[in-house]
């Protein structure tokens, strides 16, 4: 495919725009055409998540989640473990992973949550039954918890008070509302939890093409959560080939640096999957240059998925 701004080739048959001119404001428009029908869901009424949809099936009741769940042993192999308490503990992590999404990443690397008819209908009563002794942790991921904070946020509670040595972890787009996204927070900060968000890209046009979904709330909620609750907050970015680059990169450390140095950072290797799926592996010269500009301003870095350039450590 040829790219609509400047007529050079694309690495994918799937994405219109080049690397070169992805930062463009011309790709606002591309971006909203490669993402329909999902950018035309947005009418402005809900207020669960920065999409502001008129709410589908799948949102904010605060009785049932449309989701799978889990037993994960543990030490997991989750995001955060290269750091987070949960690594050094035995047991399980209860794994609950929520269908449904608010972004549209043409990477995707869960896209089965996007099947939400294969979703049961999981009431409260029966996700706490699965909150057993041997349970030391449960991580909300998917697709996103953000469009299913109510019941996410409701249950969690619950099994604080069943177990109050329960660990709470988030692992989210991060673009929820700024309510419910700091009542996550708080009970990640009171359990010894996490809050992991996915920083995609930092130039808003890039996020736009990749994600269909403008950044601005992820930032948002990152600032607030980090500024609130100092300890809990964690990020990883994968590093889409040829797009995610050393500058996004170094933008977003120096970003999240800006609130604390400290912050764990994790670089994921990007493997071929959905639209993007005619990508190759990310190269070990991109992953290098990544980790090196990350590394300028943060502390705490770290590179994932490392299987897949065939390394057992970096």
């Amino acid at each position: 495919m040829k790219c609509r701004i400047c007529g050079q080739k694309t690495p994918s048959k799937n994405l219109p725009v080049c690397p070169n001119c992805s930062r463009k404001e011309e790709v606002a428009e591309i971006a909203a055409e490669l993402h329909r029908p999902f950018s035309d869901r947005v009418v402005k009424k809900c207020k669960l998540c920065s999409n502001e949809c008129s709410g589908v099936p799948l949102c904010g009741k605060p009785d049932y989640g449309n989701l799978s769940y889990y037993e994960d042993p543990l030490p997991t192999n989750c995001c955060n473990s290269w750091f987070c308490r949960g690594s050094e503990l035995y047991g399980v992590n209860l794994a609950v992973f929520y269908y449904g999404c608010n972004f549209d990443c043409l990477f995707c690397q869960n896209w089965s949550h996007k099947f939400i008819e294969r979703a049961r209908k999981v009431e409260i009563g029966e996700l706490l039954g699965a909150v057993s002794s041997r349970v030391r942790c449960i991580c909300h991921f998917g697709g996103s918890p953000e469009p299913q904070l109510p019941f996410a946020l409701k249950f969690s509670r619950k099994a604080m008070e069943k177990r109050e040595d329960i660990m709470i972890c988030w692992e989210w787009n991060g673009a929820g509302n700024k309510s419910l996204a700091l009542k996550a927070a708080e009970l990640s900060w009171k359990s010894g939890g996490t809050v992991k968000f996915d920083l995609k890209a930092w130039n808003e046009n890039l996020h736009l093409l990749l994600t269909g979904r403008s950044n601005e709330r992820v930032k948002e909620n990152f600032i607030r959560i980090a500024e609130n609750y100092p300890g809990v907050i964690s990020a990883t970015t994968l590093l889409v080939p040829h797009y995610i680059d050393e500058k996004e990169v170094e933008n977003i450390a120096r970003f999240i640096s800006s609130l604390n140095p400290e912050i764990p950072y994790s670089l994921l290797v990007f493997h071929p999957d959905y639209r993007l799926n005619d990508l190759p592996v990310t190269p070990l010269s991109q992953v290098k240059k990544c980790y090196e500009a990350a590394k300028k301003h943060l502390k705490r870095v770290n590179v994932g998925n490392l299987h897949l350039l065939g390394l057992n450590r970096f």
